[in-house]
């Protein structure tokens, strides 16, 4: 009964769980322009139906226009671009194909190219993709927790050569990223649509995920880094049973604020030889590492909800 009334919960919160295995990251935010290739055969969705089945040589534009996003196609970038439709719905990019699953220690396939206004060079994505409107075109890739955790963990320590920093940072990013969506989803069913179609930022507002070592996939996620991930998986920082809430940084900013945690003391002690575990008890001392299922994550938001229902 209990999975059954999750399950109404998370089709309740309709786009802002687009896909139930990933986390919904606002990767681009209001580009009057977007130019996307496709390494793959991609379908293009809008309400629910098919718009347009396209190709690896078809090359897609999104602009915003009065109404919502216009797109369209061409097959080349001097070719005269023909107009798919004007969307006022949110427009869904997904695979035509299922794809393979990803080798271990390997990235997910490549699906999407563009080019960010604020960063270096092309950024590679793995999608699927929504676009929706408001202020521009808005760019979400719905991507795996521990995708996410990678490319985050590449982003902020890709460069460290001991695995105990690397896990103590993947468990870090982990929690504050399902903490953040947690909070969000709860505040969406309030009623605050800001996190209708996404509940993470890509940028240091929430964890760098869009960083400049993932231009033209110049430094992709090393061995160790996905090494760091896969020996973690799953395991978050929990007070009192409940993710806790984390906050990390360089210790260039001095002092920090109270509870966050420098880096470069954790690095310091996987030099020295601690393990993560005693990394995180270190800095955390009020809360303890346990394994947390996804079924854990959406039971939390449902119980809330449910709480919150009966005392209405």
């Amino acid at each position: 009964m209990r999975k059954y009334l999750i399950s109404l919960l998370i089709l309740g919160l309709g786009p802002g769980l687009l896909y139930g295995s990933g986390l919904n990251v606002l990767i681009l935010r209001r580009a009057p322009e977007v130019h996307f290739s496709f390494w793959q055969p991609y379908t293009v969705f809008s309400e629910g139906k098919a718009r347009a089945s396209l190709t690896v040589q078809d090359r897609l534009t999104a602009k915003t226009v009065a109404g919502g996003v216009a797109l369209f196609v061409s097959k080349s970038a001097n070719e005269q671009p023909q107009k798919l439709g004007v969307f006022s719905a949110a427009i869904e990019i997904k695979p035509t194909a299922v794809r393979p699953a990803a080798e271990e220690n390997s990235p997910l396939p490549k699906f999407v190219t563009f080019r960010q206004p604020t960063y270096g060079g092309d950024i590679t994505y793995s999608g699927p993709l929504t676009l929706f409107a408001k202020s521009g075109v808005n760019v979400v890739e719905s991507v795996t927790l521990d995708e996410y955790v990678t490319q985050v963990v590449n982003c902020e320590l890709g460069g460290e050569k001991t695995l105990a920093a690397l896990k103590a940072q993947s468990v870090l990013v982990r929690t504050f990223a399902l903490y953040i969506t947690q909070l969000r989803l709860l505040a969406l069913e309030k009623g605050n649509q800001n996190w209708a179609y996404f509940q993470l930022f890509a940028t240091p507002v929430d964890q760098a995920y869009n960083c400049r070592k993932r231009a033209n996939d110049r430094e992709p996620p090393n061995a160790l880094v996905r090494q760091a991930v896969k020996e973690t998986a799953d395991e978050v920082l929990l007070k009192n049973n409940k993710l806790a809430r984390v906050q990390y940084n360089t210790c260039a900013a001095q002092p920090l604020p109270k509870g966050v945690i420098c880096q470069e003391t954790m690095m310091k002690m996987a030099r020295q030889g601690k393990s993560y575990q005693e990394i995180l008890s270190f800095f955390r001392p009020d809360t303890h590492l346990a394994p947390y299922q996804k079924s854990d994550f959406y039971t939390q938001i449902f119980q809330h909800l449910l709480q919150q229902k009966l005392q209405k």
